[in-house]
C-alpha cells in the first residue's frame, strides 16, 4: 500500500525521470546531511521522481501537493 504524504514543492532536494540517478544523487545527499534523517523519493505525475527530506512533510493546505511515497532512504 502506497502512503500519501503533502510537501511543499520548493522544499524539493532534487527531481529526475530516471529512479537510478535520483537514487544516485539522494546517496550523496544523505552523505552531506544528518545521519538521523530520513529522506523519501515520490511520484509527482506518474513520470518526475522526486526528492525529499522527511522532516519537511506537511499538512494538507493550499500550499502543498499531495505525493506517493516511492522509497524511503534511512
Amino acid at each position: 500500500m502506497e502512503e500519501t504524504v503533502f510537501f511543499n514543492l520548493g522544499n524539493a532536494i532534487a527531481a529526475k525521470r530516471d529512479p537510478k540517478e535520483l537514487i544516485k544523487e539522494a546517496q550523496i545527499v544523505k552523505d552531506k546531511r544528518d545521519p538521523q534523517g530520513k529522506l523519501v523519493i515520490v511520484e509527482d505525475d506518474g513520470e518526475t521522481l522526486i526528492l525529499f527530506d522527511l522532516a519537511d512533510q506537511e499538512e494538507s493546505s493550499k500550499n502543498t501537493q499531495p505525493f506517493k511515497i516511492k522509497k524511503i532512504i534511512d
